[in-house]
């Protein structure tokens, strides 16, 4: 079969769903497909150039194609007699994201009207698709409740779990992802303003914007704790990440209502590494089960800092923690197999 993977993206930009649309790809050619990964650039700044980025999509042809399987806004809007859906998430900040710090919108006029917009074009263009999949019971929840589409969840699955193997427990709590305000590294940083133990921080990942880095920079040094925070504000291959796992005492990912439980934790409980969340994490909280498999603590730097501390104090915990996350991820049976079978059926 000749299929489309088609996604969304801000140019030289990365993070989990560009890893998922390339591997996807991968994948499908290694059972025996044609694959292709389209990329739709993708910008809201002005907000009235993501109408430019909806009308691109509509206008895409896509010949000589078997399938198409789309996976974020606009790219799902695009028109195929077999199109498929793998839902990452929606435009959030016309949805959940509205009315909260988090919306990256202006509140006025014309920012209504784009999100009246989005909403009529995601009710009337996502059920096009011949089948809709989402990557988690949150997304699926969202799309039920904004939309009223039902959708079936499917579990993505890491690219290489051997890259993420149980090593020692180190005196770092390891946080990767996208240097993001949703993402939350700074309250992160505030927390090593609190801990009582030696436990440093480590940060990896791209920002998303150019300021970032130097804010949690400055934001660590106002806090006198530059010393314990170590910033790689940059890319990192799946090889050092899983080096950087493999040897740290715990997983640190506490962003704010995460569609998916994020690669993060699977790459965590790949290693045998607890993860510590927040209560508002929203998907990570499908694997993450306090006191199991991790810890989960409000979204304040107090608590937050007392996990670390508690992790710190006692290896055996992370330890059990984290191979109890491994035995659920197992249970799980996510799987590359079952995620091909599902999509080209």
């Amino acid at each position: 079969m000749r299929i489309a993977v088609v996604n969304n993206c801000v140019p030289f930009l990365r993070g989990g769903a560009e890893y998922l649309a390339e591997t996807l790809c991968e994948k499908l050619t290694e059972h025996g497909h044609q694959a292709i990964l389209v990329r739709l650039p993708l910008r809201w700044h002005p907000p009235q150039t993501i109408l430019h980025s909806i009308l691109t999509s509509r206008l895409l042809q896509f010949p000589n194609t078997d399938r198409v399987i789309a996976l974020k806004f606009p790219a799902y809007y695009v028109r195929h007699p077999d199109k498929r859906v793998w839902l990452l998430h929606q435009f959030r900040q016309v949805y959940d994201l509205w009315g909260t710090p988090l919306q990256g919108l202006p509140d006025d006029s014309q920012s209504r009207l784009l999100r009246n917009v989005i909403i009529r074009c995601d009710n009337q263009w996502l059920r096009e698709a011949a089948k809709i999949y989402t990557n988690s019971p949150v997304t699926q929840q969202r799309l039920r409740r904004f939309n009223n589409i039902d959708s079936e969840v499917l579990w993505p699955p890491l690219k290489d779990t051997a890259l993420f193997r149980p090593g020692e427990y180190g005196d770092y709590v390891f946080f990767p992802s996208r240097l993001s305000a949703a993402k939350r590294q700074r309250l992160a940083i505030e927390a090593m303003a609190y801990v009582r133990t030696p436990v440093k921080l480590v940060l990896a990942g791209p920002p998303d914007t150019p300021a970032e880095p130097q804010q949690l920079e400055q934001l660590a040094a106002k806090l006198g704790v530059a010393g314990r925070v170590v910033l790689m504000a940059r890319y990192i291959s799946e090889a050092e990440k899983g080096e950087l796992m493999s040897r740290a005492l715990a997983c640190l990912y506490p962003p704010y209502d995460e569609d998916s439980y994020g690669f993060v934790t699977l790459e965590a409980y790949a290693a045998a590494r607890p993860v510590i969340t927040c209560a508002d994490s929203g998907g990570t909280l499908t694997l993450v089960r306090h006191e199991e498999t991790g810890l989960v603590v409000e979204p304040r730097p107090e608590p937050l800092a007392a996990a670390l501390d508690r992790l710190y104090r006692a290896r055996s915990e992370a330890q059990r923690m984290g191979e109890a996350g491994q035995k659920l991820v197992a249970s799980l049976e996510i799987s590359w197999q079952r995620v091909i079978e599902a999509l080209t059926a």
